[in-house]
């Protein structure tokens, strides 16, 4: 078993399965991460995960864990960590400002649904960086949110309010808004919360597709694994240090009872 030398040195020994190597082609790239917050409290402890362009990762583990600090990190929302993280060889903050490379879909409680917007321009609002102030959005940017529009299955619907559509639907128009200026990673967080288990079945099939149709590397960030664990083909597990990093196939009953302190009973493994 190999092991990180300074997490033994802290009396944390890295336990098995959790990838420390590069994997060559990385849209993300986090190598020792530590975040403290100003009150001293420790969120994120010597994180190395290191995610291939085109793959799918589902970073689960419970409430207060670090997975918001990690996104937030991951954003460049957070920069006054110690280590090095890059999102397709550059910084996140870098990344996130160049409004055509990170996308990003916020959890759906956050989101004022009584704003008076319709579906079509709730989508449109994910071009806000790739227009100029005061100009018109270019002819093919609208054509492109056509087409989510039509991917997504909300080109029926797109003429109606967002207060009046359901939890699935109103989460397709986030993803919808976040892959308006055609990112090549996207953020996902805690997109399962709230939804119905047939509309959670249906989020897994529309993952796949949006991979393969925009040529999209995935991660979402979740408490729940049975939520997301069908929709990633690698998870790893995060209650401040990274317990697992590999395929969910290698996931068993003992990391998952040590990241969230209890047992979870007939937990699915895929296929």
């Amino acid at each position: 078993m190999a092991h990180d030398t300074r997490a033994v040195q802290t009396g944390h020994p890295r336990p098995p399965y959790v990838g420390q190597t590069h994997v060559g082609e990385e849209a993300i790239c986090v190598q020792n991460l530590t975040y403290v917050y100003p009150d001293g409290s420790v969120a994120l402890r010597d994180v190395n995960l290191h995610v291939q362009a085109g793959s799918s990762l589902a970073v689960i583990g419970p409430n207060g864990a670090g997975k918001t600090t990690l996104l937030k990190v991951l954003l460049g929302l957070l920069d006054d960590y110690q280590g090095s993280v890059t999102v397709l060889g550059l910084s996140p903050g870098q990344a996130r400002r160049s409004g055509g490379l990170l996308g990003c879909v916020p959890q759906r409680a956050t989101v004022n649904w009584r704003f008076p917007i319709r579906v079509r321009q709730a989508v449109q609002l994910g071009l806000a960086g790739r227009s100029r102030l005061l100009r018109s959005h270019a002819g093919d940017d609208l054509q492109y949110v056509e087409r989510l529009l039509n991917v997504l299955d909300l080109a029926a619907i797109a003429d109606r309010p967002v207060g009046t559509l359901s939890g699935g639907q109103q989460q397709r128009v986030l993803i919808g808004r976040a892959l308006a200026p055609r990112p090549k990673v996207l953020l996902l967080d805690e997109p399962t919360v709230g939804v119905d288990e047939p509309t959670q079945q249906t989020f897994h099939a529309l993952m796949s597709l949006l991979q393969h149709e925009f040529d999209l590397t995935l991660v979402i960030v979740s408490h729940d694994l049975r939520a997301v664990l069908a929709s990633c083909t690698r998870v790893a597990c995060l209650n401040q240090m990274l317990h697992f990093h590999d395929v969910p196939e290698r996931l068993g009953q003992d990391v998952l009872s040590r990241v969230f302190h209890c047992e979870l009973q007939d937990w699915p493994r895929p296929g």
